[in-house]
């Protein structure tokens, strides 16, 4: 195998990589673990392998065709699978390209088609039924739960998740459903039903998201983590999502993020400019998961003062002259700032360093926000 040097980009380092195995809380090595998404947005190696291999040959099936000069090294050619006839195998198969004045017209319609999208989208995140209440711990939950606690069971949830292999979008959307459940009702029963309810969202999300992921986890891992019967997993799956009035498709900040940046994606670098900046606004929408205050901003806000940070960090201050999403930067401002005290203060909000060293872990990279000067002068 062959090793390329780090690089290195405006705002970011890199960083060492681990010496030893690593194992985090539940006893998975993290080199085990599905990871939080960013290796997602980075990895292109093995395609990059895929890629390099010119002919296979494999037992009992047929040659694929290849490039006809073999003499010197070619990339395969494309074979697509087709429906078989009954007639003659040695037909002649034409396959129909747009022509050229029919282009634009195809593109148009894929712009429709991304606006609709995104106005969807707007609609389904404003929505009242949709969204919790940016007071809710000290209306519904009456003071009895604090900041803190919440932060407490969002870092729960999240080793919950990564133990099972869930998707990190899964995870945004469990947050979501346990900010509207804590909404709408009082939660009594204390930490162990605080517990229970983390854990009932994170599989009813996982449900939603990846159907597949019922081969992981199912309400008998629910009752263990929690605690309690499957009889009880159940019921609090059912009590959860008929508070949220079986209404689970909401739009998170993890999906506004892919959304925004879907014009970016599929790049054949390994490490471009651009998959890092979808990778850390990613992580940013995470970190911002365990602030109670990034409640009060809208989903799209969220993810769109990830994303401008993300691009200060990695392609420097000329980048936030262009908007995102319609948002003007100060329109940002005041979740950018949120998102900045919360790196400032990582010890203080369970869940920040464990994050944050996920990140390091999966990326071999270290970032350092701008300084608060810098987000006041773009006021």
């Amino acid at each position: 195998m062959c090793s390329v040097a780090p690089f290195a980009l405006p705002g970011l380092a890199c960083g060492a990589r681990p010496t030893m195995e690593t194992t985090y809380e539940g006893g998975v090595p993290a080199a085990a673990w599905y990871g939080y998404g960013y290796d997602a947005d980075i990895g292109a190696s093995f395609r990059a392998m895929l890629g390099g291999i010119q002919s296979a040959a494999l037992a009992c099936w047929l040659p694929s065709p290849t490039d006809a000069h073999d003499a010197a090294p070619t990339t395969p050619v494309a074979v697509l699978p087709a429906p078989r006839s009954y007639g003659d195998d040695a037909v002649s198969i034409n396959i129909k390209t747009p022509s050229p004045e029919k282009q634009p017209q195809q593109e148009q319609c894929g712009s429709e088609y991304d606006a609709s999208i995104d106005a969807t989208f707007r609609v389904m995140e404003t929505d009242p039924a949709e969204r919790p209440s940016p007071d809710y711990l000290s209306g519904t939950q009456a003071g009895d739960m604090m900041m803190i606690d919440r932060a407490a069971l969002i870092k729960k949830m999240h080793h919950f998740s990564r133990y099972y292999g869930i998707a990190p979008c899964a995870l945004h959307r469990a947050v979501s459903y346990v900010d509207r459940f804590l909404s709408a009702r009082k939660m009594n029963g204390g930490e162990r039903q605080l517990l229970l309810l983390g854990a009932a969202a994170v599989f009813a999300a996982s449900k939603y998201e990846d159907r597949k992921t019922t081969w992981r986890i199912n309400a008998d891992a629910v009752a263990a983590y929690a605690g309690c019967t499957r009889r009880e997993a159940h019921d609090a799956e059912r009590e959860l999502v008929a508070a949220l009035g079986y209404r689970l498709s909401g739009p998170t900040a993890y999906t506004f993020v892919d959304h925004f940046l879907r014009h970016t994606q599929g790049q054949e670098e390994e490490v471009s400019a651009a998959a890092v900046v979808r990778a850390l606004a990613h992580h940013l929408v995470g970190m911002a998961l365990l602030d109670y205050r990034c409640v009060a901003f809208l989903p799209s806000v969220v993810a769109a003062s990830a994303i401008v940070l993300a691009r200060l960090v990695v392609l420097g201050y000329n980048s936030t002259t262009a908007p995102v999403a319609g948002y003007a930067t100060e329109d940002l401002i005041e979740c950018m700032e949120a998102i900045h005290d919360l790196h400032d203060n990582l010890q203080a909000w369970p869940g920040c360093e464990e994050m944050m060293e996920d990140w390091e872990l999966t990326t071999r990279l270290r970032y350092s926000l701008p300084p608060p000067s810098m987000l006041m002068g773009m006021r």
